[in-house]
């Protein structure tokens, strides 16, 4: 069934948002939801894990169109997001990167969608730029539920709507997983928790023309960025060997790393040539769960 929606005013999606010193893209997502067609329907929680809250005092900046609530956690994307959670009251939820931002129909095109479809679980849409580039994945241009096969062409968290009850019955976010978390697995805990869902039989869907914005990261591609994408590789890797995806695919994205580490090297982006590199060492090394030597160094 699909989630019940309150129609006496309550919010019907809330928006959990963590965020460590970002007030000026968090300020960006924070405008989109105010102007979103869909503002009266949506709540948005702020989870601060800064020392200083400079990103949590941009909630107190001027009159808001938007319900916010603010709070923090320790370290983590996937503690900030638990923390946020047991704040949330609607019955549909969504996790913005706090770089990202939406166009004005979204998030009402995801209360349409939820209403119309009995039944699903989880929508992810597609992430672009501004200008209409697609955005981290090599995202599918047709809509089609999302499989084993597919969720990483057609699944990123800043795209992904859940019914509330489906996270809740799941268990929420690993914490040792993501961006952010102790361990070294510094990616994949949305895609553990929508596998998770999958798992349980719950139904997830894809639809291209629904849009969020994000900047492409390999734009401005830098050492610190290359260390990043090792993290994710080490998550990704162990999202693999975690729920046995299939080897096939593993292969086919790890020759397409190495076959870009090679193209970007030639034509001069080095730094997003060994960012490549560097997530292809890191899936290895979780699949093997085994830490780079890099980051064993640093634990």
């Amino acid at each position: 069934m699909a989630p019940e929606l309150p129609g006496d005013g309550a919010p019907r999606i809330s928006l959990v948002c963590t965020t460590v010193g970002r007030p000026v893209e968090f300020a960006r997502l924070l405008a989109s939801v105010e102007a979103s067609d869909a503002v009266d329907a949506v709540e948005l929680i702020l989870v601060d894990q800064s020392a200083d809250q400079a990103t949590a005092a941009v909630l107190s900046q001027g009159e808001r169109r938007v319900r916010v609530l603010a709070t923090t956690s320790g370290r983590g994307a996937s503690r900030g997001r638990n923390a946020g959670l047991r704040l949330a009251t609607a019955p549909l939820v969504g996790f913005p990167d706090d770089n990202c931002w939406y166009p004005p129909g979204t998030l009402s095109k995801v209360l349409q969608i939820f209403t119309e479809e009995p039944g699903l679980t989880v929508l992810s849409g597609r992430q672009t730029t501004l200008d209409g580039r697609p955005s981290m994945l090599r995202w599918l241009t047709s809509p089609r539920p999302v499989t084993r096969r597919n969720l990483h062409r057609t699944t990123i968290m800043s795209t992904m709507f859940f019914e509330r009850a489906a996270v809740d019955s799941a268990g929420g976010f690993d914490e040792g997983m993501g961006v952010g978390s102790e361990g070294w697995y510094g990616a994949g805990e949305e895609s553990d928790l929508l596998l998770k869902i999958l798992r349980s039989g719950q139904r997830a869907y894809y639809d291209p023309a629904l849009v969020v914005f994000q900047d492409e990261p390999r734009d401005a591609a830098d050492e610190a960025y290359v260390t990043k994408m090792l993290r994710y590789g080490c998550g990704m890797g162990h999202l693999w060997r975690l729920h046995r995806l299939p080897a096939d695919q593993l292969l086919w994205y790890s020759a397409r790393k190495l076959a870009a580490f090679a193209v970007r090297t030639v034509t001069g982006r080095r730094a997003a040539g060994r960012a490549d590199l560097a997530y292809l060492r890191g899936t290895l090394a979780g699949v093997m769960d085994r830490p780079p030597r890099r980051l064993a160094r640093s634990r």
